[in-house]
């Protein structure tokens, strides 16, 4: 077992002893009812079937406290936080991998990047921000669209669009139902698969198979979940093949993140295709 295996291991036990986060906010309150409302029309939440949700007690392990192996903290907790998602939800990665035929490197890698770092209560802080203070001014929801829930982080107006709905329409409601939804590990996982292929596929229209991608090809899909699909593809690929140092390096450095983890992450879900 290798050592970032070891403390994924580590953390699986560990994380059954943190406090679980309580609402005591009248507002949180209520946002956490309208997320978990029994009518939801985007999914039904198991909270059950979760992992443990990265909290501002996690945050305070990673970032004020020392890089140490035996108390699994400092940049160690992050990177074995990473790990123990990535074993805990194992199954779920390869089922809705192989549903959508994309790459089991490209989806395990784009959950490796996105989960830990802020923590949900900081993401419904700058939902509140916008939809109070910048859609009221605009009239309308682009700004609110933009905030990123769930464990792996997705933007409600990405998934929203990757359901096929537009998301201008969303109500504030509904906004907060797509946003608990995307809180559950299951519907957060098949929903940013769902949205990798249409990020393949943007790219790469005619390709006959959208499991079996070259390097440049990941990286690109990666990149786009990333930052988007407004940055011309060319300057993507340029950005890959760009000298060490140049700053055009950075259109790119998510996906290259992906494919330099790829022995651990890919030992991690056991070698699967």
């Amino acid at each position: 077992m290798s050592g970032l295996e070891q403390l994924g291991a580590d953390i699986s036990l560990d994380v059954n002893v943190v406090l679980d986060e309580y609402l005591d906010n009248p507002l949180e309150l209520f946002m956490e009812e309208r997320m978990t409302d029994s009518n939801n029309r985007f999914c039904r939440r198991d909270k059950e079937l979760s992992f443990h949700k990265w909290d501002l007690l996690d945050v305070f392990r990673w970032k004020l406290m020392p890089d140490d192996s035996s108390y699994v903290s400092g940049h160690l907790y992050l990177q074995a936080y990473k790990a123990a998602f990535l074993q805990f939800n194992r199954d779920k990665i390869i089922r809705y991998a192989h549903q959508e035929n994309i790459p089991l490197l490209l989806l395990s890698g784009t959950v490796v990047q996105e989960v830990g770092g802020k923590p949900d209560r900081l993401k419904y802080i700058i939902y509140l921000k916008r939809i109070f203070l910048d859609d009221v001014k605009n009239r309308n929801n682009n700004q609110s669209n933009g905030t990123s829930f769930g464990a792996v982080a997705m933007q409600l107006r990405a998934a929203a669009e990757t359901l096929g709905i537009n998301p201008a329409n969303l109500s504030t409601t509904q906004q907060l139902q797509l946003a608990g939804c995307l809180l559950d590990d299951d519907f957060n996982i098949k929903t940013v698969a769902k949205h990798l292929k249409e990020l393949i596929l943007f790219d790469n229209p005619n390709i006959e198979d959208t499991s079996n991608l070259t390097d440049e090809q990941l990286i690109l899909a990666g990149s786009r979940y990333n930052r988007g699909i407004k940055r011309d593809k060319s300057d993507i690929i340029k950005s890959i093949n760009s000298p060490k140092g140049m700053p055009e390096r950075e259109y790119s450095s998510y996906g290259r993140r992906i494919i330099e983890k790829r022995k651990v992450i890919m030992k991690i879900m056991g070698g699967s295709k």
